[in-house]
């Protein structure tokens, strides 16, 4: 008697309607991106940037711990004595396809260079331009301080 029920009253579709329903109204979990930015947390890492002080002179000294702390061995660095014997950066790259993101990078700078910023938008079509320099790095410090100067937050 209860499957001839089932059968005219199609029971089992109007129960599918009804979950349907229920969470037809609820609140949208699902971000649309690239067009919706997804909410970033407090302790999340993204792309590197390296401080800057105000001349617009990078705070790294060329020590190589970051080069040697980085377990995915992403970070490449060349340096050259200076003609007062101070060291000069030849090269910095780091390439963004090998990082892990760990953040060791952060951690062994002792002169509070390199940090993990929010940004997480590394979607490209070339694996070329997933090496960046030490240019892109300070430019990337600087849309850091623009996003924290427009959150009222500090770097």
């Amino acid at each position: 008697m209860k499957n001839v029920f089932d059968t005219f009253f199609f029971t089992e579709i109007l129960q599918g309607l009804g979950v349907t329903m229920k969470h037809f109204f609820k609140k949208k979990v699902t971000y649309k991106y690239p067009y919706e930015d997804t909410p970033v947390f407090p302790r999340f890492r993204g792309i590197q940037y390296i401080k800057t002080d105000e001349e617009g002179v990078t705070k790294c000294v060329g020590c190589y711990l970051c080069q040697v702390v980085c377990p995915s061995e992403c970070i490449h660095i060349v340096t050259d004595c200076g003609h007062k014997g101070q060291r000069l950066i030849r090269k910095y790259e780091l390439d963004l396809s090998r990082c892990i993101y760990c953040g060791y990078c952060e951690e062994a700078c002792p002169v509070d260079a390199i940090h993990m910023g929010r940004d997480y938008h590394t979607v490209d079509n070339t694996r070329d331009n997933y090496v960046v320099n030490m240019k892109t790095l300070t430019q990337n410090y600087k849309k850091e301080q623009k996003m924290a100067e427009a959150k009222g937050e500090q770097l």
